[in-house]
């Protein structure tokens, strides 16, 4: 009797090893297929063309040749040689086409080499297919393709995803957004023809710049001068200038442009009191004023200017920004949206 215990009890105990074992080996197998399922290609993927990239980088026009994608769904872009690229979700389906939103972007170096024209792999729903372990062991470049190593990457202006959405990006741009605005400082001089002095006034100046075409921007700059004690003491006259420039962009090394302009400006003087004598009856007085008269005059002029603008971005969307014409010679900061 004890016998027969014993021998159902080993029995027992080697089917239950057994099934473990089975268990341990099966579960290998699965988590082995699991990690090949994308080299392999049972993982559902397709391949489509970009046709659109918005100007910020944040929304594409991709082909759905396929007619795999639609509205609501979650893709993820990759180049199958290199990796994925970033995460998106459809936001729109017309015939052969669909509008995606990136949600993230997973490489800046893959990132940069995405263009119109370039083919890249769908893969839609969950994609941690794609960041699974693989049995092949990656090189150095690999391994840094998803890092930023240098300066240049962080300069990089196709790898910058910003909140804009309006526009198309054009390849032939330097400066891919349409607007950039800048506020800066310079001096406005004049000799006053009564006392002999050159009179220096400090002047701010604001710009907005609309890139119409690639490269080609429109301008308007208005600044604002304050003379104090002229014509006379504890008297203020206000110096206004407006300009309209035509401008085109040109790319310079260190990630600057240099943009040669053509314009008009015009002076527009408020001083209420020039030209006004303290005492008619004075000739001192009246010659006085008659020169204050000329004075303003002379200030309230319109030409055509010529001159070249100098930007050097500092981050991505900040630029330094230098004036040199024969309009104003000025130093201030830009952002471009």
């Amino acid at each position: 009797m004890l016998f027969n215990l014993l021998k159902k009890h080993l029995k027992l105990t080697f089917i239950m090893l057994f099934a473990s074992m089975g268990h341990a080996a099966l579960s290998q197998d699965l988590i082995a297929d699991a990690t090949n399922d994308f080299e392999s290609g049972t993982v559902e993927q397709f391949t489509e063309s970009i046709n659109i990239i918005s100007k910020s980088g944040k929304i594409f026009i991709l082909s759905n040749a396929n007619q795999q994608m639609s509205m609501g769904d979650f893709v993820t872009l990759s180049l199958r040689e290199q990796g994925p690229v970033a995460r998106a979700v459809v936001g729109k389906k017309h015939k052969d086409q669909v509008g995606i939103k990136v949600l993230k972007v997973y490489s800046l170096s893959r990132w940069g080499r995405l263009a119109r024209g370039v083919n890249v792999d769908i893969l839609r729903g969950d994609d941690a297919v794609l960041f699974r372990p693989k049995k092949k062991k990656k090189n150095s470049d690999e391994l840094n393709a998803d890092k930023i190593l240098s300066e240049e990457d962080l300069f990089n202006e196709k790898a910058i995803v910003e909140e804009e959405l309006g526009g198309f990006q054009t390849d032939s741009r330097h400066i891919k957004p349409d607007n950039v605005v800048s506020i800066a400082y310079s001096q406005f001089s004049f000799v006053d023809d009564i006392s002999g002095d050159r009179l220096v006034n400090n002047q701010f100046n604001y710009s907005w710049a609309f890139q119409f075409a690639d490269n080609y921007w429109v301008e308007g700059l208005y600044g604002r001068a304050e003379a104090r004690d002229f014509p006379r003491t504890s008297e203020l006259t206000i110096i206004n200038n407006f300009t309209v420039r035509l401008k085109y962009t040109l790319k310079a090394p260190l990630y600057s442009y240099l943009i040669p302009y053509i314009g008009f400006q015009t002076f527009s003087v408020s001083s209420p009191n020039a030209g006004i004598p303290l005492d008619a009856s004075d000739p001192t007085e009246v010659a006085r004023a008659n020169q204050e008269k000329q004075i303003i005059d002379e200030l309230e002029k319109t030409g055509v200017v010529l001159g070249v603008t100098l930007l050097r971005r500092l981050v991505p969307g900040w630029f330094l920004k230098v004036d040199l014409g024969n309009d104003i010679f000025g130093a201030g900061f830009a952002i471009e949206f």
